[in-house]
């Protein structure tokens, strides 16, 4: 129509204007000029419309071709696409769709064409539910949402659906267009991400993020004013740690699973149960009425979990529980902090249950808070502590029973605070031991008293040895007999002024090293002692391997010389098996003189203790080496 029209305007216009143009240009000429002028006047049109026919057919071609070409990339588009689009008419007829559509459904293409929609309802939804959709279809032009499907094996899946109205000129309907996405493996994932964020895998019970959301609900639903109350357990195995690592994780993630299981039965309706990790479960007690009531489920699960385990044909396992117990009343406003808090405090109430002896439960009380925040407070102060010098060291003499000289001294170490003034060794060094702040503490003492011990033979005195106690954690870590040696050389002290003491624990816990542990410290020349002897686990056969030079009778079974039927006989046992060792002996913690008497009778060596001096600073105990000072 295009080319039509515009070779009719331009026939027109050559019509009216060719001829006087051409009596204008030839006005003089002869007949026969003008009659072939006419003539070229014809073929000059046909060139030109010729040419003008061309150019637009050409013109024409080449949006057609775009147009195709385009269609033909759109359709590419269409088949190769993952989304489903499905058309259908007026009527809801498919009257198209892609493979994309065919491959979701499992089904031939030709089984979906000429359909009416309404045939591929899978019957998960009711009929109020597609009413809806197509009435906002024919209102707003669209409907978005999620529709549950069926496959051609019957199988149901979810799909994200979109349907488009295209109107016709009038505005009427004359087709629907669906896009249609797979979203089952999407959805799946949504929700195993939001299981993992709430529910532990291993167990499949809620994690600590679901039961805040319990423990924040139950204290919102619980009155305030009313008798009731809200418990909160936190229930930990005791030694699941060797458990794990002597059956292997595989056993011990089985022992976790069998727990949980034995923990739900004991629990009653409305209670919830949890983990956290590692081997502590968590348990809520809504609406308690009475302490009472929680002390009665504490029993069962402690009765539950202690009857043992079988994992699997061959392994059985024992196992016990300690359990720390908060009780909390109602609180409308409850958040997380209020939760946080309540956790914080069961869980101190479970390390004052693993304190009084483990397989036992404990209620929190005020005092365990005030524990913890000294403990935090004792911890940043240790750092600032060992950066600020604020350590030193102690000497207590020790004494010859038999001559009553003075023949050495324990270098004990204090901390003089500058706020706190002297904190207690009681307080502080377990502390230092749990945090692994021993290791340097212990380097220090051992630097500082062979620096003393240096500047007092410099002075022309005697003190004789100096004992220094050394802990596990500075024998497990590093090379302990490499730095005690490079101590000696640097200090340029006789090593054998060196007492190095060590407790039975601390030496059973180097296990296979600990016999090529002490040979290479009694190598540097210093002189070993096994403290507190007779406390930890005594065995004639490690004394036999392990070569010491003294044994120190623990003050406990000292104190009970003074109490009728005491520890004589114990430590007449001690003294005479250090006899046939040839070890010397040295009593800690004299108090009374009738301890010293009963000591020098049964032929102890030496003793330390009240009776003659307490731990002294460094500048006493040094007055006293100038004084010559004894116990005669």
């Amino acid at each position: 129509m295009r080319i039509a029209l515009i070779y009719l305007v331009l026939g027109c216009l050559w019509i009216l204007f060719a001829d006087q143009l051409v009596a204008w240009l030839f006005a003089d000429a002869s007949n026969e000029v003008q009659s072939k002028a006419q003539t070229f006047k014809g073929w000059v049109f046909v060139l030109l419309s010729a040419a003008l026919i061309g150019w637009l057919v050409h013109q024409s071609i080449q949006k057609l071709n775009h147009a195709t070409s385009f269609m033909t990339l759109q359709s590419s588009m269409i088949e190769n696409a993952h989304t489903g689009i499905l058309a259908a008419d007026a009527n809801r007829r498919v009257i198209y769709a892609n493979p994309a559509i065919a491959r979701m459904n499992n089904v031939r293409l030709d089984r979906i064409l000429g359909r009416p929609l309404s045939e591929f309802r899978s019957g998960a939804h009711d009929e109020r539910f597609f009413s809806e959709l197509w009435q906002q279809v024919e209102e707003t032009g669209q409907w978005q949402g999620e529709v549950v499907a069926w496959r051609r094996d019957g199988s149901l899946y979810n799909q994200w659906v979109t349907v488009t109205r295209v109107n016709d000129s009038k505005q009427q309907a004359s087709y629907y267009v669906l896009f249609v996405t797979d979203v089952t493996e999407e959805k799946a994932d949504k929700e195993r991400l939001r299981y993992l964020a709430f529910y532990d895998p291993l167990t499949d019970l809620p994690n600590r993020a679901m039961m805040s959301d319990h423990v924040r609900n139950a204290l919102r639903q619980t009155s305030v004013n009313g008798g009731s109350q809200v418990a909160v357990m936190f229930i930990d195995l005791d030694d699941f740690k060797t458990i794990n690592e002597s059956y292997g994780h595989q056993l011990g993630d089985r022992l976790l699973q069998v727990a949980g299981q034995r923990i739900l039965q004991c629990l009653s309706d409305g209670d919830q149960l949890g983990r956290f990790g590692g081997d502590e479960f968590v348990v809520l007690m809504p609406r308690i009425t009475g302490q009472q009531q929680v002390e009665q489920l504490a029993t069962r699960l402690l009765d539950a979990l202690g009857a043992g385990f079988r994992l699997d044909d061959h392994t059985r396992v024992m196992v016990r529980a300690s359990i720390g117990i908060c009780l909390a009343r109602g609180d409308r406003s409850s958040d997380y902090q209020n939760v946080s808090l309540l956790f914080s405090q069961a869980d101190s109430a479970l390390s004052e249950a693993k304190l009084a002896g483990k397989n036992t439960f404990a209620f929190y009380s005020a005092d365990m808070t005030r524990m913890a925040r000294r403990r935090l407070e004792l911890e940043e102060a240790l750092t600032t502590g060992l950066a600020g010098d604020q350590f030193e060291l102690f000497y207590q003499p020790v004494y010859s029973i038999g001559s009553g000289e003075l023949i050495g001294a324990e270098a004990l170490i204090r901390w003089r605070h500058p706020d706190w003034g002297l904190v207690s060794p009681a307080e502080f060094i377990p502390l230092a031991e749990e945090t692994g702040l021993i290791v340097e503490l212990g380097g220090w003492v051992l630097e500082e008293a062979a620096r003393q011990l240096r500047q007092w033979l410099d002075q022309g005195l005697d003190p004789g040895f100096v004992a220094i106690n050394v802990s596990s954690r500075q024998l497990v870590r590093g090379h302990f007999p490499g730095f005690l040696k490079r101590v000696v050389k640097e200090a340029g002290i006789p090593a054998n002024r060196l007492e190095i003491e060590l407790t039975e624990s601390s030496l059973l816990a180097l296990g296979d090293r600990t016999t090529e542990l002490l040979a290479e410290m009694r190598d540097t020349g210093a002189r070993l002692a096994i403290d507190d002897f007779g406390t930890g686990y005594s065995s004639l056969s490690y004394l036999r391997r392990f070569k010491v030079d003294k044994l120190k009778i623990d003050r406990s079974f000292v104190n009970e010389l003074a109490m009728e039927g005491g520890g004589e006989g114990i430590v007449k046992a001690v003294v005479r098996l250090g006899q046939a060792m040839e070890l010397e002996v040295q009593a800690e913690g004299v108090e009374l003189e009738s301890q010293l008497i009963t000591l020098a009778e049964l032929g102890c060596d030496s003793f330390q203790g009240f009776l003659r001096a307490a731990p002294m600073p460094a500048d006493e105990f040094r007055k006293r080496l100038g004084e010559g000072h004894s116990v005669a």
